[in-house]
């Protein structure tokens, strides 16, 4: 996986996942639309500011084998086993398909849908159609284009009107096999006034060689409210390209945390487009960078309509000779006045050999409108260390106090108690690694 060249694709190959999942023609079509797509879309060129950072190559191997996706999973009954919190619902995507799903009781009275998109684009095409590909098109580039012809299941959530999820809705995707690609695919529909709180979790058991290329994307529909936490863990082998986005309409809000602690060589883009009045997105975001971690994210807020606000907040650590890339974009729209948006980014580097970039960007055409942003890159404070050592601490426990003083103003925005508390022991993890 060291030299990586153009995956040998071809439209059989797109025709047998399709098939091997049951899907239905049209999803067919656009799986077919979407290799061409690929086939011929450049690959990204290092000379645009988004890429100069990282090696698109990175995320390609010289042979990619489709996984052919497994019979669809049934909704089950129980619980499954060993789990920490109380959940709503549960999804486990092993490799390449959603095999458990369990719901509540009242979830399901309440039409509540979890399932695998080739069984969603079945029993409930329309919204499917309609969503499928809206904030993530093929068209958005080229690894985007290669997820939607090679996703081997792909996982849809919707959220009827007016329907109010208590507690999360948590998915589990591990891929563990060894030298092969992941390309994991999430659909979430938030209807009307409707609200629901989604864990996304990646991981990697066994610390396979794995080249993951992943899609999330989401509409909110007018007075929808989804909290969304994607947890990123995969193993020290693992390459990771991944795109999120999601639409707000008006009045919606979308409250996203991105907790990336894993990877050998990850880049992510992640935006929110505000295409509704008062709609409103909060981003966080958690990266910790060990050993030669390679993180490269790019973050987007648009604001497409005024009277809109986004708030990002986005902290960086790094460690031993970690590498960590960040570009933010605030663009708000000539038709966008009376918007909001601040952006913030902090890096806190441990030792002198590991390095962070820190590029803040705003695309303002609308002279009525409030902006802010800042960006800090800088070494720990050694006088601080030096102090909590007076105090009969070890350097890397006063590393660690240091370091969580750090990521607090971050992680502590969230509200939900348990899921603050889910979120810091798995940074706490990785500061005691």
């Amino acid at each position: 996986m060291d030299t990586a060249v153009k995956p040998s694709l071809s439209a059989g190959e797109v025709r047998a996942i399709s098939e091997a999942a049951g899907e239905p023609e049209w999803l067919g079509q656009w799986r077919h639309d979407a290799w061409e797509t690929w086939d011929v879309t450049p690959m990204p060129d290092r000379v645009r500011h988004l890429w100069r950072y990282t090696d698109p190559d990175k995320f390609l191997i010289d042979k990619v084998t489709p996984m052919l996706p497994a019979a669809a999973g049934e909704v089950v009954n129980e619980l499954p086993a060993g789990m920490e919190e109380t959940p709503a619902a549960v999804g486990i995507v092993d490799d390449a398909s959603l095999h458990t799903a369990w719901l509540s009781p009242a979830l399901q009275e309440a039409g509540v849908v979890l399932a695998d998109l080739a069984t969603a684009a079945g029993t409930h095409e329309e919204i499917v159609r309609e969503h499928l590909g809206r904030a993530v098109s093929p068209d958005a580039g080229k690894f985007e284009a290669l997820n939607a012809a090679l996703f081997p299941g792909g996982v849809f959530l919707y959220v009827p009107r007016g329907v109010v999820v208590e507690g999360p809705i948590h998915l589990f995707r591990r891929h563990g096999v060894d030298l092969s690609a992941a390309f994991p695919r999430l659909l979430i529909v938030v209807d009307e006034g409707a609200e629901a709180t989604v864990i996304d979790e990646y991981s990697t058991p066994g610390d396979p060689r794995v080249v993951a290329n992943s899609v999330v994307e989401g509409t909110v529909l007018p007075n929808g409210h989804l909290n969304y936490f994607n947890l990123q863990r995969w193993g020290d082998r693992a390459r990771s390209h991944a795109r999120q986005r999601f639409l707000l309409q008006r009045d919606a809000t979308v409250s996203s945390v991105n907790i990336a602690l894993g990877g050998q060589y990850c880049k992510a883009d992640i935006s929110n487009v505000m295409q509704g009045k008062n709609a409103q997105s909060e981003m966080i975001g958690v990266t910790f960078g060990s050993g030669t971690q390679h993180f490269d994210t790019h973050t987007e807020h648009v604001h497409e309509v005024g009277d809109s606000f986004s708030d990002m907040d986005f902290k960086v650590v790094l460690e031993n000779e970690a590498r960590s890339a960040y570009t933010g974009l605030i663009r708000i729209d000539l038709d966008a006045p009376n918007s909001e948006a601040y952006q913030e980014n902090r890096n806190l580097m441990l030792d002198p050999t590991c390095s962070a970039e820190s590029i803040p960007e705003l695309e303002i055409l609308n002279e009525n409108v409030r902006c802010t942003h800042g960006a800090t890159v800088g070494p720990i404070d050694q006088d601080q260390v030096y102090y909590l050592k007076t105090r009969g601490l070890p350097e890397r426990e006063a590393e660690r106090l240091i370091v969580e003083g750090f990521f607090g103003p971050a992680l502590d925005r969230i509200d939900d108690e348990g899921l603050r508390e889910r979120m810091w022991s798995l940074v706490a993890d990785k500061i005691a690694d």
